[in-house]
């Protein structure tokens, strides 16, 4: 009579284990990767695209056209010539003013509105104006732009002649606005300041968006 055969508890219950694994898995297919929960489910949003910076262009703007030189006829009423030739080496549109106050004296208005192809150039074009102007810093000017400044000079050349000048950068377009009167006094700069930066604004409202 053969010697039947007792396995250990531990192994017989291994063995039935296997069995009743390898039974149930047998149709099943690949176990598929758990799926990432989503960005509402984890409370992640999405950061919006920032629109583009509108892009200026003053090609074919007439400046002298759209320059209101009412703005300083108490200073200077009669305009004997004006240039409208564009801002050298860059695109954009320009005037020149050039015009003689009620006592016969110089005085010159000059608009420059430059459209630069990226903000950089611009900011560029800005920047380099500061070193050459030659004038004299008279500080920041806010709210007419992402940067803005003043400049003024005053000088004899047998009379009084005051100047001020204002640029500003918005995106890719730089306006300047430089004004300079003569007189048996300095005009003061506060006077200059303030027709100035309405030419300014009223010159940047006229540059259309690309």
């Amino acid at each position: 009579m053969p010697t039947s055969v007792r396995l250990p508890a531990f192994a017989a219950v291994v063995l039935l284990a296997a069995a009743a694994a390898g039974c149930d898995n047998a149709d099943d297919g690949p176990v598929a990767a758990p799926t990432p929960p989503s960005a509402s489910a984890t409370g992640l949003t999405a950061s919006p695209t920032a629109p583009p910076d509108p892009a200026y262009t003053a090609d074919g703007l007439d400046l002298c056209a759209r320059t209101n030189v009412k703005v300083v006829a108490d200073l200077a009423p009669e305009v004997t010539r004006k240039d409208p030739r564009p801002p050298l080496a860059r695109p954009g549109a320009a005037c020149l003013f050039e015009m003689r106050t009620r006592a016969g004296y110089q005085a010159n208005l000059r608009v420059e509105a430059s459209t630069l192809a990226t903000a950089d150039e611009a900011r560029q074009l800005y920047r380099g104006t500061r070193r050459a102007t030659g004038m004299t810093p008279a500080g920041a000017v806010p709210g007419v732009g992402e940067e803005a400044e003043a400049f003024t000079k005053r000088s004899s050349p047998g009379f009084k002649y005051a100047e001020y000048m204002v640029h500003a950068r918005t995106g890719n377009l730089v306006v300047k606005v430089w004004l300079a009167v003569g007189g048996d006094s300095y005009v003061a700069n506060s006077v200059l300041a303030e027709k100035s930066l309405a030419i300014l604004r009223a010159t940047q409202a006229a540059v259309p968006t690309a």
